[in-house]
């Protein structure tokens, strides 16, 4: 059977478009870091999604400080919607590390990275890896989620709102060029600087994994 262009641009927008509808996801890698913060006593927190009051609520409902950094914000501003192509200029892939992570050494106890750092190639990639550990105090976690769709050209970017200890409401920011396929294997290469790596299952296309430097 075969579908016209303006089937197939339909279908296209259709697909799209659910795509970029708020989900409310069950996350195990939020629920044992959430683990974490239940059994501690003022910690100092990081969250790279950008400000958000329900997550500023839940952090210090126990107990703990939170700082934010846009990470995906900066990348928007420093490379414009081409992330991929204009990374490559190292004038700007100079900008974004000038703006990024800009916190004194050791100032955090936990980060939650997200998915901000997926559209970031090498060797850029790396250098932000750097600098994330660099503020990162020894023994700090750091919660990731990467897109596992190995076959997808473009990945769908999120803020993430925590609705309970496990739970999160991702609200879409756009779609952009898929960078890599960040297989397990190709994780654990990034994090060799880290002291501990651990992959959590998942249904969906979002591998996640808490980092402890």
């Amino acid at each position: 059977m075969k579908f016209s262009a303006a089937t197939r641009e339909t279908e296209s927008k259709s697909l799209e478009k659910k795509a970029l509808a708020p989900i409310v996801r069950y996350s195990n890698g939020f629920d044992q870091f959430s683990s974490v913060l239940q059994k501690s006593n003022g910690l100092s927190i990081l969250d790279m999604s950008g400000a958000s009051q329900a997550n500023v609520s839940f952090i210090t409902g126990l107990g703990h400080r939170i700082s934010t950094d846009d990470i995906l914000g900066t990348m928007e501003q420093c490379f414009g919607a081409d992330f991929l192509e204009n990374e490559k200029t190292a004038s700007k892939a100079q900008r974004f590390l000038d703006q990024t992570l800009t916190f004194a050494e050791e100032s955090f106890d936990g980060a939650l990275v997200w998915d901000t750092f997926q559209f970031l190639a090498s060797p850029l990639l790396d250098q932000a890896i750097a600098q994330l550990l660099r503020v990162m105090r020894p023994s700090g976690l750091m919660l990731f989620f990467f897109g596992a769709d190995e076959k997808a050209t473009r990945m769908p970017t999120y803020n993430y709102r925590i609705q309970d200890h496990r739970t999160l409401l991702l609200s879409p920011r756009g779609t952009y060029q898929n960078v890599h396929f960040f297989h397990n294997r190709l994780l654990e290469r990034l994090f060799h600087g880290a002291s501990s790596v651990k992959f959590f299952l998942t249904r969906d296309n979002l591998r996640e994994l808490i980092v402890r430097r």
